[in-house]
């Protein structure tokens, strides 16, 4: 009697028989037991009063052929309290056709596949796959259970990534632990609001800072459910509004000149432009003096996050914010008042140096996903996906080389 127990992870079990074709492996089982504990008294019995019909199931693949096991599930009589009762088993649950183990293997496959390729390797449908892989991931959707039994101060970071289009979907993690805690299925703030009111008393506690790019939504939020939490706005944000500011000057005045203005030059880092870039960008600024002022106050932005201190720094912004102010131009004096209403939540950067980039990073992985799996229809299946590929190390891998 051949004993794949640890092969198979199977206890309880032995193999009595074992064949196989081009694609397939069959184990045939047997409980090594041959008494039950009864549900109902707790006490063992040995009566066997009959047996069902062979259990048929796939278990996961074996050398890259798929493994499918047979067993026979017992039914027992307790002479103690004159029941029959059916023995228990660990390898799948009632009417299952595939084992846990089976299911968590075709759902790792999706990490980085599509639902076609598991269905050509697995012989599994599509609505399956998303059935299993729903099943996988939804108890860890926005699961803060970890935070709760640390018990230690971390900065949650909320920001939006693109689904399509226009359609931005709203990312929530821990950034001091870079743990992506879920996506949501939109950028609302009725459905934000629920989600952190929905967080226990204990995590919001612990929640010290929150990180957000300067959007009104997020900031309103984070200020009525959590008030006091610190907010902290991104500076990547802040430097990519002032590129943004400064781009779409630039596109305005070549529709008025009708004349190409190289946009890398504007917003390379200043420090970093080659010689004969910096002579052309003297050239730019010679014949277009609208964009030095734009220019220039993207670069005090740069040199102000290099500050030692928060009083350094504020000095600095208070600076920029009082030359935009002092122009004609509408646009910079616009610009100037945006900085100035979030004045207190970009300094706020300074306190602990916070930033976004671990959900910037979640963000090209996002991205990286998307282009995989050629784009993506529904929501829910997109964000899946994009939980699973976090959960793989720190879940699924674990337990499938277990």
């Amino acid at each position: 009697m051949w004993n794949f127990s640890k092969l198979l992870g199977c206890s309880g079990f032995s193999v009595v028989k074992c064949s196989s074709d081009d694609k397939r492996v069959f184990f045939h089982l047997k409980r090594r037991r041959n008494t039950a504990v009864c549900q109902k008294c707790s006490k063992r019995t040995k009566i066997i009063y009959d047996q069902t019909s062979e259990r048929k199931l796939k278990h996961g693949t074996i050398l890259g052929k798929i493994c499918t096991i047979f067993f026979r599930t017992r039914r027992f009589y307790c002479v103690y309290c004159k029941v029959v009762f059916v023995e228990e088993t660990n390898i799948a649950s009632k009417y299952q056709r595939a084992t846990l183990k089976h299911k968590k293997e075709v759902v790792f496959n999706l990490s980085d596949r599509s639902f076609l390729s598991g269905t050509r390797k697995y012989n599994v449908s599509y609505h399956t796959q998303r059935k299993w892989l729903n099943e996988v991931v939804k108890t860890e959707v926005f699961n803060f259970s970890e935070e709760e039994k640390e018990a230690t101060p971390f900065v949650l970071g909320i920001d939006e990534v693109s689904f399509s289009g226009h359609k931005m979907l709203t990312t929530v993690g821990n950034i001091s632990k870079h743990r992506l805690k879920g996506v949501m299925t939109s950028k609302n703030k009725t459905d934000l609001k629920k989600l952190l009111r929905s967080l226990s008393p204990t995590v919001k506690s612990i929640i010290s800072e929150v990180v957000i790019d300067m959007c009104d939504l997020y900031l309103f939020t984070v200020r009525e459910v959590l008030p006091e939490a610190s907010v902290v706005v991104d500076h990547f944000h802040v430097i990519q509004d002032a590129n943004r500011r400064l781009d779409e000057e630039r596109r305005l005045l070549q529709d008025i000149y009708k004349k190409p203005i190289k946009r890398y030059i504007l917003t390379k880092n200043k420090e970093d432009l080659k010689y004969w870039q910096v002579l052309e960008l003297e050239n730019i600024m010679k014949h277009y003096p609208e964009l030095k002022m734009y220019w220039e106050t993207k670069e005090r932005l740069r040199t102000m996050y290099k500050a030692k201190t928060k009083e350094e720094a504020e000095e600095k912004l208070r600076l920029v914010i009082s030359t935009l102010s002092s122009t004609d131009d509408g646009e910079l004096i616009t610009w100037g008042n945006t900085l100035s209403r979030w004045r207190e939540y970009i300094l706020n950067y300074f306190n602990n140096k916070s930033t976004n980039g671990y959900m910037e990073g979640m963000h090209n992985k996002i991205k990286l996903i998307k282009r995989i799996s050629f784009g993506f229809k529904n929501k829910e299946v997109f964000i899946q996906k994009v939980m699973l590929s976090v959960l793989i190390t720190t879940l699924l891998l674990p337990q499938l080389l277990s």
